[in-house]
């Protein structure tokens, strides 16, 4: 069974998008939950403290409202971000009871190193989560992927992956994860690296038998 992380919330009385913006400023992210039966409630979150629990991985969580003794169960079900700052500005939590079957995204653990590597190519990650469908009480903290026989211009789809007792709702043609050969414009930037190399080298040479002329003068 998952283990769910505590978060300790407060119920928000004050609506409004100017007394969301003051919350802010203290410190508190606005958030609201809500499950299919209940009355949806509007809360605050410290935002030092939620982003404890999101290191976590973990994605069902233990909300205790104004610290109350029984929890309320949830999921992160979406986290909206400021588009300058991308700080999170508003967060959605949604009630499940653990035998529920929902919907909620998974990161990917890669594992294993490619053989493509060693035959010049470049791994491209296209994907890092996964949507998948599974109980809430038994959502996984991350998705092994084994990557360790990709060999160059090979690739891996959502199509290819199984797991048991979860179903993947990411389209299965979707791609994960490829091996390439270098793009021209990296193999530009290698070459262009190179060559700066070799002129720092000549120019060091160049220094150094130009003091050596110097000091031969001298005596």
């Amino acid at each position: 069974m998952t283990e769910a992380v505590k978060l300790n919330v407060s119920k928000r009385e004050e609506l409004g998008k100017e007394k969301m913006k003051k919350l802010r400023t203290t410190g508190r992210i606005p958030a609201i939950y809500y499950t299919h039966s209940e009355k949806s409630i509007p809360l605050s979150v410290d935002l030092l403290e939620l982003h404890k629990v999101l290191k976590t991985g973990e994605r069902l969580i233990d909300l205790y409202v104004d610290e109350a003794k029984k929890p309320k169960k949830a999921i992160f079900k979406e986290l909206q971000y400021h588009p300058v700052t991308d700080e999170i500005v508003h967060i959605d939590f949604q009630g499940v009871s653990l035998q529920e079957m929902i919907e909620v995204e998974v990161r990917i653990n890669f594992l294993g190193t490619p053989p493509g590597l060693k035959e010049g190519g470049v791994v491209d990650t296209h994907l890092y989560e996964l949507l998948v469908r599974c109980k809430a009480g038994e959502i996984p903290h991350e998705l092994d992927v084994d990557i360790s026989n990709l060999h160059m211009n090979e690739s891996l789809h959502v199509g290819d992956l199984t797991f048991e007792g979860i179903d993947i709702v990411t389209p299965a043609e979707a791609l994960i994860v490829s091996v390439t050969p270098p793009s021209k414009a990296s193999l530009v930037e290698e070459e262009a690296e190179e060559a700066e190399e070799e002129l720092e080298g000549e120019e060091g040479e160049e220094t150094e038998e130009g003091e050596e002329a110097e000091g031969s003068e001298e005596e």
